[in-house]
C-alpha cells in the first residue's frame, strides 16, 4: 500500500459549526447549487436505522450512490435527526474553495485518498466505528460517476469499515441510498447548448449519437490522440482513455503495470494535486507540466463514464439529459475545467431513496475467513445499490 504525502487534514467537529450548516443548509441548496426541492423517498426507514444508531443498539453505515457533486449537500441537509460524518476525497479541499476547507475538518468529516494508505485517518475511523459516535456515511463507488440509474463498481473500503464496526459487539448496518435529479431543462434546449459550446450544428434525427460522436472527436483533436471512429463506441471511448492516461504518466512519471482505468485516474490525479498543492519544493515549470497533466486526468473523470446505452431505458428522457450533460462536461473539462465548474441547471430537484438495510451480522453468518467476509460484503451493497437505483427510476418516472 503506497502512503499519501500531504498533511493530513485533521477532523476537529465543532457543534457551533454543525447548527450553522444546519440552519444555513437549505438557502446553500437553493442558491448555491440551484436546487429548488429536495424529496425523501421512504424516510421511514431512515428514521428507524437513525434511532437505532442514537438507543445504542447498533453501528450505522450509509452508502450512498455518487452521482453529482451535490450529492454531499443534499444528504447532509436531508438526514436532520443527527450528525453524519463523511468521507471525501483529500483533493476536494483543493478545487472546492476556502469555505468548503474552512468547514469539512470542524464537521468532523475525514479525507482520504484512494489507493494510498493514511495511519491517522484509519485509525480515527476504526475509534469512530467502535465507539459509534455519528453514523459513517461514504460513497463506496469511490467517486462521482455520474448516472443515477447504474451503480459502478464499488472501490475498496466499505466492506473493511463494516468488519471494524463490529468489533464493538453491536449489530452492524449498511444503509444504502439512491441519489437523483430532476433538471428543468428539455433534452433539447441541453442539445441547444452542447451545439453551442461545441460549435457545431447537429442534424434534427440522431441527433444524441450525432454529438457523441463529435465530442469524441474533440477529445482526440485537443490533444492529438489517434481517433478509431469506426470502433464501437465503447472501445474508442477505452482508447482514447488509455492514450490520455498514458500521455500523462509520461509527463508525470508515473509507471502502470495493468491497472484499471480509475487505479491510474488516482495516481495521476494525486501525483498533480501534491505538485501544485503539496508540500514539496516544486518549480514552476513543473507546477505547468503539473495542470496538463490533471487536465488529462480530468476528461478521463468523465470520459471513462460515457455510454451511450445508458439512454436506454424507463425515464429515457432523464437518461438522455444526464448524457449531454455529461457530453457538456467533456467540453468543459478540454477548456480546462473542473467539477467545480461543470454546468448543472437551476431550479433541479432533488430525490434521496432510502434502499433496503443490509444487517452485515446476519448477512456473515457462515462465513469465515476475512477475505470471504469483505466478498460478501461487497456483493450484497452492490446489489442493493443497483436495485435501489432502479427503483429510483420508477419513482422519477411512474407509469
Amino acid at each position: 500500500m503506497k502512503h499519501a504525502n500531504q498533511s493530513f487534514p485533521q477532523p476537529r467537529y465543532s457543534p457551533v459549526m454543525r447548527a450553522l450548516v444546519r440552519m444555513i443548509g437549505p438557502w446553500y441548496l437553493h442558491l448555491g447549487e440551484g436546487i429548488k426541492g429536495l424529496e425523501i423517498h421512504r424516510k421511514q426507514v431512515l428514521d428507524q436505522e437513525l434511532t437505532a444508531f442514537l438507543q445504542g443498539r447498533q453501528r450505522l453505515i450509509i452508502a450512498f450512490r455518487h452521482t453529482a457533486k451535490e450529492d454531499a449537500p443534499v444528504i447532509l441537509v436531508g438526514v436532520k435527526q443527527l450528525h453524519l460524518r463523511f468521507l471525501y476525497g483529500r483533493d476536494v479541499l483543493n478545487w472546492a474553495g476556502k469555505v468548503t476547507r474552512f468547514l469539512f475538518p470542524r464537521l468532523g468529516f475525514v479525507a482520504v485518498q484512494n489507493r494510498f494508505s493514511n495511519r491517522e485517518g484509519i485509525e480515527l475511523l476504526k475509534r469512530e466505528l467502535k465507539e459509534g459516535r455519528f453514523p459513517l456515511c461514504l460513497a463506496p463507488e469511490g467517486q462521482v460517476t455520474y448516472h443515477m440509474f447504474h451503480c459502478a463498481k464499488l472501490q475498496a473500503g466499505l466492506a473493511s469499515f463494516a468488519l471494524w464496526a463490529m468489533e464493538s459487539g453491536k449489530d452492524v448496518t449498511i444503509l444504502p441510498i439512491a441519489t437523483g435529479y430532476e433538471y428543468p431543462p428539455t433534452l433539447g434546449e441541453l442539445l441547444s447548448l452542447w451545439q453551442q459550446k461545441s460549435s457545431h450544428a447537429l442534424a434534427e434525427e440522431n441527433a444524441l449519437d450525432e454529438a457523441f460522436d463529435h465530442t469524441l472527436s474533440l477529445v482526440a483533436r485537443a490533444f492529438g490522440l489517434e481517433d478509431c471512429k469506426d470502433c464501437p463506441l465503447i472501445e474508442r471511448r477505452d482508447s482514447l482513455c488509455s492514450q490520455l492516461l498514458e500521455k500523462g504518466e509520461a509527463l508525470a512519471g508515473i509507471e502502470h503495470s495493468g491497472s484499471s482505468t480509475l487505479d491510474r485516474l488516482f495516481a495521476l490525479r494525486y501525483a498533480g494535486q501534491d505538485i501544485l498543492f503539496g508540500a514539496g519544493p516544486f518549480d514552476q515549470a513543473r507546477k505547468d507540466e503539473a495542470s496538463i497533466f490533471l487536465t488529462y486526468s480530468q476528461v478521463v473523470d468523465v470520459l471513462e463514464y460515457l455510454d451511450r446505452e445508458y439512454g436506454e431505458g424507463r425515464d429515457e428522457e432523464t437518461r438522455q439529459k444526464e448524457l449531454v450533460l455529461n457530453l457538456l462536461d467533456i467540453i468543459n473539462r478540454i477548456e480546462g475545467g473542473s467539477i467545480n465548474t461543470r454546468y448543472s441547471p437551476k431550479g433541479k430537484r432533488a430525490h434521496l431513496l432510502i434502499g433496503e438495510p443490509i444487517r452485515v451480522n446476519a448477512l456473515l453468518q457462515g462465513t469465515e475467513s476475512r477475505k470471504q467476509r469483505l466478498s460478501v460484503i461487497d456483493h450484497a451493497t452492490y446489489e442493493t445499490l443497483e436495485q435501489t437505483s432502479k427503483e429510483l427510476e420508477t419513482i422519477m418516472r411512474p407509469l
